[in-house]
Order: structure tokens, then sequence, then C-alpha cells
């Protein structure tokens, strides 16, 4: 990856444009950067998509036709979501998520990994102003996904707070958020990552168990299992180890993306009609869950962790970093 010139973009009708102050360094990026993904890479290929990243925050440079809700200097943030009609069936459900003419930052519009970066009037995320920019970037993206996924216990698997709940993958950029945040929403959370030095970066998180994923499934299973697990992890393995976790009629949230080339889901209809097991996926944040985020944000039960920040000529670096796992939590770069 190098540092280039390129066109200027320009704001369209309810579109921003946003002068990028900070970008957080997401894990798909760096897949993203490694092709990992054969299908998205064809589509930024398709689009003429040439820079990454999704976790922008900076402030409003100019406005496009129609829009009202921001002003030129405002404070916000562009994150994956790019654009979302609102009017389809998906949207009007509360899924948006999966709009089927959605736009995405860094895969059908041009990332936040440069100077500028335009965003739709609709996913812009207004940024709260106790929040430094270094704070709220990685909160576009890992902040939110993570949001989202604890969210799923109560919205869609209906396990309450006092339950047990594995997060796997628990010191990443995104599993370190979501520790923080079941366990503020009330959860018993057993962290769960690989190597002694992320197993105490998850310990001092506070979670109840901080375990080894080699420990784990004889530790959850001395409690009698877990209620659900949230897998951040991407590596089929995780999701391996998910499923061993859960007691019956348990849930999976589902989060981490492996390489394709690692395989399918380790289970089999059969398997999950007699455990009674429950799949659901979980991908990024929009609007509300955004506030949701920031209020929690702000009670300072939840912390971002910074291990690495430098600029866009330290880009290379740091995702071949990441690609190596050279450090827990989350990397940001200021533009």
């Amino acid at each position: 990856m190098a540092v280039q010139e390129i066109d200027a973009p320009h704001p369209g009708p309810g579109e921003l444009l946003v002068r990028i102050r900070s970008s957080g360094v997401c894990h798909s990026d760096v897949h993203q950067w490694k092709g990992d993904w054969p299908g998205e890479r064809a589509l930024m290929e398709s689009k003429g998509v040439r820079v990454l990243g999704h976790e922008g925050v900076g402030a409003v440079e100019s406005v496009g036709p129609g829009v009202s809700r921001f002003s030129v200097g405002d404070r916000v943030g562009v994150p994956w979501m790019n654009y979302w009609c609102g009017g389809c069936e998906v949207c009007l459900t509360g899924y948006a998520q999966w709009c089927p003419h959605a736009e995405v930052t860094s895969v059908t519009v041009n990332g936040t990994f440069a100077e500028l970066a335009k965003v739709s009037e609709r996913a812009a995320v207004p940024i709260p102003a106790a929040l430094s920019e270094e704070e709220a970037a990685p909160l576009m993206c890992a902040g939110v996904t993570a949001y989202g996924a604890v969210r799923r216990l109560a919205t869609e698997l209906r396990i309450p707070p006092g339950k047990i709940v594995a997060i796997v993958g628990a010191a990443g950029g995104l599993g370190h958020y979501a520790v923080q945040i079941a366990q503020a929403l009330g959860y018993r959370v057993a962290g769960i990552d690989v190597g002694e030095d992320r197993v105490r970066f998850v310990r001092g998180l506070g979670v109840e168990w901080a375990l080894d994923a080699s420990e784990a499934k004889s530790a959850i299973r001395a409690l009698g299992g877990a209620d659900a697990a949230i897998v951040f992890t991407p590596k089929l393995s995780g999701y391996e180890l998910a499923f061993k976790l859960t007691r019956l009629v348990g849930g999976v949230v589902a989060v981490g993306i492996p390489d394709p080339k690692e395989g399918a889901l380790p289970i089999t209809p059969a398997g999950l009609i007699n455990h009674g097991t429950r799949i659901v996926p979980a991908n990024v944040g929009v609007s509300y869950e955004f506030d949701d985020l920031f209020r929690l944000y702000g009670t300072g039960r939840v912390k971002g962790h910074l291990a690495r920040r430098g600029t866009l000529s330290d880009l290379s670096a740091i995702l071949q970093e990441m690609a190596d796992a050279k450090y827990v939590a989350r990397a940001v770069v200021t533009i």
C-alpha cells in the first residue's frame, strides 16, 4: 500500500464531503489488503475503489444538494455503511445493514485512509463533543459492531443479563469492546483468546473468567456451559470452539469472517436440531446503535485501548503487524 495523490471527491445529492482527521485500522482492512475476500475484491475493482479504511472521523468540508441535517464544520464519522435506502423491506424491518441497495465505505465508495471522504447524510454519524477523533474513530466499525453483537444476545437470542457469555477473540479490536459492553449490560463474561499476553490483557478488562482457548472447553463446561458465545476471531477454529462451549438451546453470534479457504461452519443440520443451537449473524451498526453506544461509552464503563498510533505513511507496517497479531486491541492513524 502506498500514499498517492488522487482526484478530490465531490459530494452528490444527499452527501457530505468530510475532511478526515483520524481513521481506525480494522481487521477487515487487513483482509481487503491481502485479498482474502475474492468477491469483495472484484466489487472494489468494478467500482474503481482505490482507498481502504472505513472508520473515519473529521469535519464536514462541504455538502451536496438536499442536505439538511449537517453543516460545514460539523464533526462526523464515516462508517462502513456509507448509504442504505431506508425504504426497502429489509430497511423497514430494522436490518438496514443488509440493504440490497447499500453502499459500503472502502468497497463501493473510496474509504477513509485519505484526506477527504464522502458519506451519505443518512449514514453520517454525529460525534459527541466529549469524544476525541482518536477515540471516536474505532467506534465507527469495531465499537458499533461489538455493541450490535452483544445487543443481539437480548434482541435475537432472548438471553437476559446475568447469563454466561463466552467471547471468542476477546483481546482483539472488536472483542475487547464487546467484553466491556457485555459486562456493562449485566452479562457474566468469559473472555477467550490465545497466548499468555492476550489472556492477561483480557483479565485486565475485569472479566469473570479470562481463558486461553486451549483451556476454555473444560473450564466453561465445568460451569455447565455458556448460554451464548460471540465469535470475533476470523478463524474457523473459533467457531468450532464456540459450538463446543454452548449449552443446550444456546446461541452463537457470528461476527468474525474466516478465509473462505478454511471451509464451512463445523455443524450439521442434525447437530443444530439435536442441540437446539441458534446462530445469529451480526453485521456493522447503523444510526440508533451509535447513539446507544455513545451513551454507554459516556458512562466510562467502555473504553477503547489504542495499542498503535501512526500516520498514513505507517499504514502498510500497521496492516502487516495486525496480520501477524503483533498487538491487542486497536490501531489508529492520523490523516
